[in-house]
């Protein structure tokens, strides 16, 4: 296997006495992370552990054995933020939008929010599963253990799972949570199976640990290559070499744009399948990078504004205000080389003169023109841009590319001088919603 392609523009904004200064000053937060991965869950850095962690690969492949005996035909995932982000990033970059339409079993559905039209979708769709006699899987996952929106629909699904399963629902339920949360309390009581999330290791960063790795493997994700694909790129992103070190370059490109006025960072993929890649990365930069005081506990309030593109669609609904609006945003292009499927634009005589130059053309090398000419117009108008170019959308190389965002996003905190690993005004609220539950 081979490494994604990473390559970037230079602007008015970037040259090399900059790189240099900041290659300089990032030096000892390389050390940090080099350092971190002999200390296992133990720092704050617990992210670049998961992928070389075979203990938690095993404990996932055993609960996966033990629940794959009930042939489920429906798995729902209960979870927020980063309890399901970064499952949906790579089951759709991998399986596509279309999964349970294509795919008989195990359907998948993401109970992620309280809307009631949502959930009774969700509900309909599962108790159906049930009426027919077939067994589906309930995975809650909540690190605290009392994440409203988790909890209330755990209730939900709980409730329709113990309808058709009086006797042995606990068979069909499995909670990831942290050891010792009131969710692994209760798990324990009623027998649910089990799996422990670190106690050091934050949502945001946890797609690796079994977070994401039961379900995923549970929907036939190869965890193996994913985690592989992983720890491939960590040496690459800890090169004290700022321009072979793509993580430290790219997190360069952004700060230093940030610096000048560029506040946000807009992610165009040029692949469908990779929305929620970029939905998953909105939520890393948003949370990590969003602060309102610094380490020093100084009022800053920093941070760079994540927004998605999807390639080709929103060139005919933002590229105009991309291309002819403010100059605010640095831009990551991500791109495929080789998709999954050869589909070609037919001869068809009667059509030939509405657009030229494209009958008889696969649809691949008609997107990767558009691509080209994208980047050449973001060119003439001096506009900063990140291009990364994955191989093939496979378990490996999505595994590099959420490996190399999680250390590019900690690589940027540090230049912006914030934790990344914390979010306190989240917090703000969830407590507002508590108290009015309370008095309500």
């Amino acid at each position: 296997m081979q490494h994604m392609q990473f390559h970037y523009e230079y602007t008015q904004k970037v040259n090399k006495e900059h790189l240099e200064q900041i290659s300089t000053h990032l030096q000892s937060e390389i050390g940090e992370l080099k350092k971190s991965l002999g200390l296992g869950y133990e720092t704050d850095y617990a992210f670049l552990n998961c992928p070389a962690d075979g203990k938690a690969l095993e404990q996932v492949a055993a609960v996966i054995g033990q629940k794959r005996e009930h042939a489920p035909t429906a798995l729902v995932v209960i979870g927020i933020g980063g309890s399901n982000l970064g499952t949906i990033a790579i089951h759709q970059a991998l399986s596509g939008r279309f999964y349970n339409q294509s795919i008989s079993s195990p359907k998948v559905y993401f109970a992620d929010t309280t809307d009631p039209d949502y959930i009774n979708d969700i509900r309909v769709l599962v108790e159906r599963e049930l009426k027919a006699g077939n067994n589906i899987i309930l995975n809650v996952i909540s690190k605290s253990g009392s994440t409203t929106e988790t909890i209330a629909n755990f209730h939900v699904f709980l409730e329709l799972l113990k309808k058709y399963k009086p006797d042995d629902y606990a068979n069909y339920v499995v909670a990831t949570t942290g050891e010792g949360s009131k969710l692994w309390s209760l798990a324990e009581q009623e027998g649910f199976s089990t799996l422990p999330i670190p106690k050091k290791l934050g949502g945001r960063f946890s797609v690796l640990s079994p977070v994401g790795l039961f379900p995923l493997g549970m929907l036939g994700v190869n965890l193996v290559q994913l985690l592989s694909g992983a720890q491939s790129i960590i040496p690459l992103c800890m090169n004290e070499d700022l321009l072979s070190n793509p993580a430290a370059l790219s997190a360069t490109v952004l700060f230093l744009h940030y610096q000048q006025g560029y506040n946000i960072h807009d992610t165009f993929l040029f692949s469908v399948d990779l929305e929620s890649v970029g939905k998953w990365y909105r939520q890393l930069m948003g949370e990590s990078v969003g602060k309102e005081k610094n380490k020093k506990g100084e009022e800053v309030n920093v941070g760079m504004t994540p927004t998605v593109s999807i390639g080709s669609a929103d060139l005919h609904s933002v590229a105009q205000l991309y291309l002819g609006g403010p100059r605010d945003k640095v831009t990551t292009f991500i791109t495929v080389g080789k998709s999954k499927n050869d589909v070609t634009v037919p001869k068809i005589a009667e059509l030939k003169n509405l657009v030229e130059h494209i009958q008889g053309k696969p649809l691949a090398a008609i997107m990767n023109a558009i691509v080209q000419g994208t980047q050449a117009a973001y060119k003439k108008r001096d506009m900063p841009f990140i291009s990364i170019g994955l191989p093939e959308k496979n378990a490996f190389y999505i595994g590099q590319l959420l490996q190399l965002k999680m250390i590019e996003i900690v690589y940027l905190a540090y230049l912006l001088d914030v934790n990344p690993f914390d979010q306190p005004n989240v917090e703000l609220y969830k407590k507002e919603t508590r108290e009015i539950l309370a008095n309500e």
